[in-house]
């Protein structure tokens, strides 16, 4: 059984990587925490890594070394994928984004850090989308 009731986007851990003192400290402050994270943020991360910052293979595969040793992994299942189906349906997210919030869900989280999303969004009465920027 998972613990922890955190879940952090992309988004976050980019911020890892940014000129902005402040808000890469809210980053790092965040992973301290150990949050959850799933496969679509790694190839989020990786995507991000590769065409901005022009990592090399061996850079990301660091990083993901990195993140899934600061971070706790889930699994994204064929329910996970179900589940986002019906988070688009009824609260009309982005695909990709269902995908984490499905797995926010299904881990038990209470609060989902996200830049990207609707700050200060009730997802299903259980999950709190938080923007940790504002």
């Amino acid at each position: 059984m998972i613990m922890n009731e955190i879940f952090i986007d992309s988004n976050i851990i980019l911020y890892l990587m940014d000129a902005n003192d402040h808000k890469r400290s809210i980053a790092q402050n965040l992973l301290l925490q150990k949050p959850l994270i799933n496969a679509q943020i790694l190839t989020e991360v990786a995507n991000v890594c590769k065409r901005r910052f022009k990592y090399d293979k061996d850079q990301v595969v660091q990083l993901w070394i990195d993140l899934l040793t600061d971070c706790i992994f889930v699994e994204t299942t064929k329910s996970t994928f179900f589940n986002s189906i019906e988070l688009v349906k009824k609260y009309n997210f982005q695909i990709f984004d269902s995908l984490i919030v499905s797995s926010a869900l299904n881990s038990n989280c209470t609060i989902l850090y996200s830049e990207d999303m609707q700050h200060g969004m009730k997802v299903d009465n259980r999950l709190s989308i938080i923007n940790p920027f504002i």
